[in-house]
């Protein structure tokens, strides 16, 4: 196995004096990104460079997260439901292939990747044959960056919503445009998905890329009703933004994720109102915001961060002990394992 991380005796400390006695039992992560390097060998070395999550991480083998997964949840039982990393230079039809394959050996359940140009028939017979339970379009595969100006739409037209409906699977939901679950067309367009498409599930990523508490709070506010809707809680560390999706969101709407392998940096965040700033004490382009060594020497994995993040939520809104397993666990499992995609 790559050397994805090294476990430090800080993480080992911060385990046990912050995660180790909540832990759940069982952990579902609903947003692992997994390839082999020939996936992604032909992608140009800047284009890593371009985005400061591919940069952290953008190759993780399906073993290779299962060997993870035993370092750094020694006490819980672990299962994936992971899709290719969507980089539009990517060899994205093998690396489908491989998913298909890891989910008929029982490693994993998949997603498929999904470029808006592909024809419905390839689509189609994918997904059925390969037995795929979903897929993962993304703004990459249009505009080549992750929040561009576009629709969604755009990068999932509506031939392959009906595609997804006609099957009842799943779409993991990236939102495009600067203002993210907050933006008016977004959620407009959202509203029409899901009157349109009511048999695809619809899980929206991170969410609705809402890394800040404001974007989560408007965008709720916007759409009314978030019925009809399941949110992923990848990459989001910001302590407000739980605040808000435990009281304002019913708990079984809410799965979890991690966005593996980009999450196994060390460090933490700082927040504005709308932005975020990415803290670490190892050497990325984008690591501009450096601190004594004495701070620095007290950072630990990036997903360490958030899984507290996420337990002292729980706790600070009383959700309690059975609402900790449906969020880690029981939502993805009926949503993935119970027959509903």
């Amino acid at each position: 196995m790559q050397p994805y991380f090294t476990l430090t005796e800080q993480d080992k400390r911060f385990y046990r004096q912050y995660l180790q006695s909540r832990m759940p039992p069982r952990l579902y992560d609903i947003h692992v990104h997994l390839n082999l390097p020939e996936h992604v060998s032909m992608v140009p070395a800047g284009r890593w460079l371009s985005d400061w999550a591919m940069e952290c991480g953008h190759l993780l083998p399906v073993d290779d997260a299962i060997a993870c997964s035993k370092e750094l949840f020694p006490d819980s039982q672990y299962f994936i439901n992971g899709f290719p990393m969507p980089v539009v230079e990517a060899d994205l039809r093998e690396n489908n292939r491989y998913l298909a394959r890891e989910q008929r050996g029982n490693k994993i359940t998949a997603f498929m990747c999904i470029m808006p140009d592909w024809d419905d028939e390839e689509i189609e017979k994918t997904l059925i044959e390969e037995g795929f339970l979903g897929v993962k379009p993304y703004p990459d595969m249009v505009s080549g960056m992750k929040g561009a100006d576009i629709g969604i739409f755009d990068f999932m037209p509506p031939n392959q919503w009906a595609l997804v409906n006609k099957h009842r699977k799943a779409v993991m939901l990236h939102l495009p445009r600067k203002e993210r679950f907050s933006a008016d067309r977004n959620v407009e367009e959202l509203h029409e998905i899901r009157q349109t498409y009511p048999d695809a599930t619809i899980i929206i990523a991170h969410f609705g890329r809402s890394f800040c508490p404001y974007y989560l709070e408007e965008g709720l506010r916007k759409l009314g009703s978030a019925d009809g809707f399941y949110f992923d809680t990848s990459g989001v560390l910001n302590p407000a933004v739980y605040d808000i999706a435990f009281t304002q969101l019913d708990p079984e709407q809410i799965l979890f994720g991690t966005d593996m392998p980009i999450f196994l940096f060390h460090g933490r965040r700082e927040w504005t109102d709308r932005a975020y700033i990415n803290l670490s004490s190892e050497d990325f382009s984008w690591n501009t915001n450096r601190r004594s060594s004495e701070e620095e020497s007290e950072y630990t994995l990036a997903i360490f961060e958030q899984l507290r993040t996420i337990l002292d939520a729980i706790d600070r809104n009383g959700l309690g002990r059975e609402m900790k397993e449906y969020i880690f666990f029981r939502n993805a499992e009926q949503l993935l394992q119970g027959g509903t995609v």
